[in-house]
């Protein structure tokens, strides 16, 4: 099960099929739970054969079913059995434990008798050790204990805590156990047959590794069937929360384009299985399988792009990331008052501080993206009580751009990796990889480094933030907010932008040097608004050149950069939450033909990838126009990925125009639909207190809008 390519996850546990790591050569294959790999082999053989796999097939985020077929082999009695007769199912469910029913069934002419076993191992090893990140000791592992049909592994971690991992048999096994080498990941030493003369220690640098078999022989037809509970138990003790609780129904979009409803469904599916509880409340989960943690930049722009379908999604990442504010000043994590984390860890290596996760505040972004979707979601709501509530932690928020984020104190918030350290990040914004900063001639920028996306989503948290303050009573706070928002959008204006290209530097370097390359990031801008009209007008006409646009979506980087790469991370490589920002930019600028064309690209790719899912990232390659031609994948990469989810919901809530008026409690809607959509109809939309349903269509030349329930105003 765990060898094929099947990922599901409910709340906290998740399971991850053949996924390879970015570090290493070993796989990501696993049963997970707060940062520790609860099972590493859950391997199923008939007569000493592994079954040739059909299909492995995720129904939702929870559920699974793996189908194989035996190749041609021989039954315990020398029976010679033809291939695809003996059939195995293995159906998976997970809540706050895993369940799977293994099924076997007999379609050969005679009584055919078989030997199962099910090989089961947990190495408890921490996500960032298998993610290649160095350790110079490990715990040990505990003597499995076998009562019956029930089998615990166990671990004791460097710091003393037990992780355990209990199996529930409802057939009693023959039970065998392997002890392994120290190799968590090569060769038998011993076989110890049954449980009296179990001679492990009872702890061990030797990770043992369960034979659970049975015997049976099943005639014509019969079908067999055994279910197995894998109870995972987090070193920390704490209740495990299963599937998050539906906290309120979050808007659904139907379209007449059967296709892209597809893509639409996979999207909701995929937003709301990385929803997650974890024990300082639910948030959006960044992606499968690295990062199901408390984040700070994904979870806010999947807020971003979510919020008019979802709002309670926000509301809770803005709730959880405040209970996380910074408070103190610790180097080590970067932590500073009033600063949003980047990422929160519970696994052992974050406990031992062998990496700073326990949080780590190591992202420039987080915190300006904090205050931007706090205003949006204040002003899309009209919640009040949300605003009074959260607004200690803005004016915090607020007061770190200028104290602290302000490295140099020129208006513009900057930052300077330290990633000489284990599990430091050097370049704090979304483009994080090591190599995504260079000047022209491909030397890497210094820093203090002062990136452009990150004060645009300063300038539009502000902005908003003042319009939300004058609403509520704050009129003189919103009035500084204005004011500092402006300033802001003139030093951006004046140091950014590059006359000879007619585009903005993708940052400014220690010494003020701008940047000079041609990247996606100045698409960001558009979102924010923060762009002279005529100048985002030159900016949406150069970035839809061939060199950005690759006809599947903006490249992160021009194709005629030095250090262009298609095959990179993020310096040519295409993502779709990135472009989805782009469009969003592209659409609120009134160029509603390039936001299509986006949303176009986007749809294209969806179609040709597994599931209808967007992936994380694509490779940059051109698209020549071949009617088979699929995109290329990146190798390593979350799926799914939260603000890739995300991406269309942007993208349709941008080409409706939708927008709030809070001062006068209304909805305003200015609709664009591209030329494969005709009608568009959003369910359960919640905006200002009123929940009601919008339909968008063609009439003539333009659209007629019909709503139920809602404060619109066209």
């Amino acid at each position: 099960m765990l060898d094929h390519d099947l990922v599901l996850k409910s709340g906290e546990l998740y399971l991850v099929g053949n996924t390879p790591t970015d570090g290493s050569r070993e796989h990501a294959n696993g049963l997970y739970l707060r940062d520790t790999r609860h099972l590493c082999h859950f391997r199923v053989t008939v007569n000493g054969i592994e079954m040739e796999t059909l299909s492995a097939v995720p129904h939702d985020a929870t559920h699974g079913v793996v189908v194989s077929a035996n190749p041609h082999f021989r039954s315990c009695d020398g029976e010679v059995i033809p291939a695809q007769h003996v059939l195995l199912e293995q159906a998976i469910k997970l809540d706050d434990r895993m369940y799977v029913n293994i099924i076997l069934q007999n379609f050969y002419r005679l009584p055919v008798k078989l030997n199962l076993d099910l090989e089961i191992a947990a190495d408890f090893r921490d996500l960032f050790d298998i993610r290649g990140f160095p350790r110079s000791a490990r715990g040990k592992f505990r003597r499995p204990r076998i009562e019956d049909s029930e089998i615990t592994l166990g671990y004791t971690g460097l710091d003393g805590l037990v992780s355990s991992t209990r199996l529930v048999f409802d057939r009693q096994p023959v039970v065998k156990v392997k002890k392994l080498t120290e190799d968590l990941t090569e060769g038998v030493v011993t076989i110890v047959p049954g449980t009296e003369n179990l001679t492990l220690a009872h702890e061990t640098m030797y990770m043992p590794e369960i034979i659970a078999n049975y015997e049976m022989t099943l005639e014509p037809h019969e079908r067999w069937l055994l279910t197995v509970e894998v109870v995972p138990q987090p070193a920390n003790g704490l209740k495990i929360v299963g599937t998050v609780p539906r906290e309120a129904t979050p808007a659904s979009i139907w379209t007449d384009n059967r296709i892209f409803n597809k893509l639409l469904l996979r999207c909701r599916q995929d937003l709301e299985g990385l929803q997650t509880s974890f024990p300082e409340g639910s948030l959006p989960a960044a992606g499968i399988p690295w990062y199901v943690a408390p984040f700070g930049r994904d979870s806010l722009i999947t807020g971003l792009q979510t919020l008019p379908l979802s709002p309670h999604r926000a509301i809770g990442t803005l709730r959880v990331l405040a209970s996380l504010q910074g408070t103190k000043i610790d180097t080590r994590r970067e932590e500073q008052p009033g600063k949003i984390l980047h990422e929160m860890r519970y696994g052992e290596m974050a406990r031992l501080g062998e990496v700073p996760h326990s949080p780590y505040y190591g992202s420039i972004d987080a915190t300006p993206l904090w205050i931007w979707l706090f205003a949006e979601t204040v002003a899309w709501t009209g919640n009040e009580d949300l605003f009074r509530e959260l607004l200690p932690n803005a004016r915090l928020a607020v007061e770190w751009i200028s104290k602290y984020g302000d490295l140099d104190g020129d208006g513009l918030v900057e930052y300077i990796g330290v990633a000489q350290d284990v599990g430091h990040i050097n370049n704090q914004v979304w483009k994080d990889s090591y190599d995504s900063l260079n000047h022209v001639d491909g030397t890497p920028a210094q820093g203090p480094v002062a990136a452009v996306e990150v004060q645009g989503y300063i300038y539009a948290g502000l902005r908003k933030l003042a319009e939300v303050c004058a609403v509520f009573g704050e009129e003189a706070w919103g009035c500084e907010l204005e004011a500092q928002a402006e300033t802001v959008r003139d030093l951006v204006e004046r140091l950014f932008w590059l006359p000879a290209h007619e585009f903005y530097a993708q940052a400014l370097d220690g010494a003020k040097k701008p940047v000079a390359v041609l990247t996606s990031n100045p698409g960001h801008l558009l979102m924010c608004g923060l762009p002279r009209r005529d100048r985002a007008e030159t900016l949406i006409r150069r970035m839809l050149q061939s060199d950005l646009d690759s006809g599947r979506g903006i490249r992160t980087l021009s194709s005629e950069a030095r250090t262009y790469n298609p095959l990179s991370y993020h310096n040519g490589s295409i993502w779709p939450h990135d472009n989805s920002m782009i469009a969003a930019g592209f659409y609120r600028y009134g160029d509603r033909n390039a936001g299509h064309g986006i949303a176009t690209a986007l749809f294209d790719v969806a179609q040709d990838e597994d599931l209808f899912r967007l992936p994380e990232l694509y490779c940059g390659f051109a698209r020549h126009g071949n009617y088979d031609e699929a995109p290329i994948g990146y190798p390593v990469s979350c799926s799914p990925q939260a603000w890739s989810a995300g991406a269309i919901p942007l993208v349709i809530c941008s080409m409706l125009g939708m927008e709030v008026d809070l001062a006068n409690r209304r909805l305003s809607i200015s609709p664009s639909l591209p030329k494969w959509l005709d009608e568009l109809t959003i369910h359960d939309l919640s905006v200002l207190g009123c929940r009601g349903t919008l339909t968008v269509h063609r009439s003539g030349s333009g659209f007629a809008i019909d709503c139920v329930s809602l404060p619109i105003h066209t």
